[in-house]
């Protein structure tokens, strides 16, 4: 027994001795981190707000802090409101009082840092965006004390963790607070905020988690354009993680995305705009999609265009991923496809993987269920070209017919639309296409002919990418003085486009112009050399998808 006791205690001293020094640093972050969460005002003053509030009002009676308890107490309570009183701080008349009382006490080091220390939680605090009364003035005052007073705090003996965060963040007593973190956070270089909330309690309704975010922004869309696309991932995640504030980074984030010498499809951005702010062809979402520029919503509208055509072939139709040629065909012409409508049969409109609940998503608005249309597994893809309605099905051996678009055999406003002859195949159709190879003929060269005739016949509506649904009635034709506006207004530019293709055409640049179809002025040159430059010159960028350039605006 004396043995095995022995054995034992050589066994544990061993092991005591081989276990590696604990690393506290995390447990104390934490620990700081729980404190930070637990105080307020009343737990930074040491006293609950129900005091903090009699000092107040002892404050607003005498206009005096009698002496060091009160002084601190009511520094910590600045921004607490009470029944028929404004906050201190957005007090014209006591604010100014304030600091000088508090002043009074600079004779004393330790207690007038606790009471600086004080008057910066509400400054950290207070909102100066929904501000009251004198509050934002106020505000401002007290960032210029609070700054010009930093220097001469007590910082002898174990200053405490709160002064040593707001020494290496006095920015944030400047005018310019939050601009220095924004590059840093973005390339990972640094992350202030756990330092802010943790020792200067600058929570996640902070303004300053505003700035920083705002900051953040303006870095990225400041970078150039290999370094903008670097950063992309991380200031999308950053838009999703703040609700109130993402509009208007988004925004930001997309005319800077447009203004890129390439501009191919980011799907993570594309997805973030479209579920945020809705399908960007449809007039409906236009209070959020006229917060970017045009060309820009042109260019989402491109990319959400090219979405659907590629997960409708590859999902709900017959052939799977491995429809590409259908895919290819409609994609070039995706500039020209004013609007689309999605017909579902049973089965993908009730599937239940997240691929097709994703897919529906994106298709809301523009989706249906497609009834009488053979087997349930069936789909149809609807689309506007100029005057004319392509529909395209799902199931193997179904052409593709053609409409004229004021004289359609279904509404596409309703929920539900046939699959058979009494509407998508209805025998008014004015041109039908078999997905098949001609002798010496591919199908893709019949149906660019066929599109292209159709599309050029005179009277068809004009599209943008803010045409109505092509299912509604059809609207009213413009009155003469409306027309002769428009004349007009073509008019004045036949003489810059003449000019622009004159000069393309010197350089050995060939054209595409559908502008007049809704879509875009296209044009064929290597990316790099001459061209490109005369290219950038005029305005015109790179699209990655197309393989070609395209004029902005």
């Amino acid at each position: 027994m004396a043995r095995l006791q022995q054995r034992l205690t050589d066994v544990g001293a061993a092991a005591f001795r081989d276990m590696p020094e604990p690393d506290l640093r995390a447990l104390k972050g934490h620990v700081q981190s729980l404190q930070a969460m637990l105080s307020g005002a009343g737990a930074g003053a040491g006293a609950s707000n129900d005091r903090i509030q009699t000092e107040l009002v002892r404050f607003r009676e005498t206009g005096k802090l009698h002496d060091v308890r009160s002084a601190r107490l009511v520094s910590w309570g600045t921004r607490l409101r009470s029944v028929g009183q404004p906050a201190l701080i957005e007090d014209g008349d006591r604010f100014d009082p304030l600091l000088s009382e508090i002043d009074s006490f600079r004779s004393m080091p330790r207690p007038y840092r606790r009471c600086w220390r004080g008057l910066l939680d509400g400054y950290v605090n207070y909102d100066p965006g929904s501000a009251r009364g004198a509050g934002d003035r106020n505000w401002r005052v007290l960032r210029e004390y609070l700054n010009d007073n930093l220097p001469q705090l007590e910082r002898s003996g174990q200053a405490p963790d709160w002064l040593a965060a707001i020494d290496d963040h006095a920015n944030l007593l400047t005018e310019d607070p939050c601009t220095r973190y924004g590059a840093e956070i973005l390339t990972g270089e640094g992350d202030p905020l756990e330092v802010l909330r943790r020792d200067l309690s600058a929570g996640d309704t902070s303004w300053i988690g505003q700035r920083i975010f705002e900051a953040q922004i303006e870095a990225a869309v400041r970078f150039d354009d290999r370094r903008f696309r670097d950063v992309l991932p991380r200031v999308i995640g950053l838009i999703e993680e703040h609700d109130v504030l993402a509009n208007e980074g988004l925004s930001r984030v997309l005319d800077r995305y447009a203004e890129c010498a390439s501009i191919e499809v980011d799907p993570a951005l594309c997805e973030t705009s479209v579920t945020r702010w809705g399908n960007p062809w449809l007039e409906r979402n236009d209070t959020l999609w006229t917060l970017v520029r045009p060309d820009t919503r042109r260019m989402v509208s491109s990319w959400h265009k090219l979405r659907l055509i590629e997960d409708f072939f590859n999902l709900l139709s017959a052939d799977g991923i491995n429809d590409q040629r259908r895919i290819n065909f409609w994609k070039r012409h995706v500039d020209q496809i004013s609007d689309m409508h999605f017909a579902l049969g049973d089965a993908a409109y009730r599937d239940p993987r997240p691929s097709f609940k994703a897919l529906r998503q994106m298709m809301k608005g523009r989706m249906m269920s497609l009834t009488s249309g053979g087997v349930s597994s069936n789909n149809a893809f609807i689309m506007r070209i100029a005057g004319h309605v392509y529909v395209e099905f799902g199931e193997e051996g179904n052409a593709m017919f053609a409409f004229d678009a004021a004289k359609l055999p279904f509404d596409l406003t309703k929920m539900q639309v046939a699959g058979n002859k009494s509407a998508l195949k209805h025998p008014s159709h004015v041109a039908r296409i078999v997905h098949n190879n001609g002798v010496g003929e591919r199908w893709e060269r019949k149906a660019d002919r066929l599109i292209a005739s159709l599309s050029s016949v005179r009277g068809g509506p004009q599209v943008s990418h803010t045409t109505p649904s092509f299912g509604a009635r059809p609207s009213a034709p413009l009155p003469s003085s409306a027309m002769s506006s428009r004349s007009s207004s073509t008019g004045s530019s036949v003489g810059r486009d003449s000019e622009l293709f004159a000069s393309l055409a010197k350089h050995g640049i060939k054209t595409s112009d559908s502008r007049d179809k809704g879509g875009s002025l296209w044009a064929y040159a290597p990316r790099s050399g001459p061209a490109a430059n005369e290219l950038t010159r005029r305005n015109f960028a790179w699209a990655e998808r197309r393989g070609a350039w395209y004029l902005r605006s």
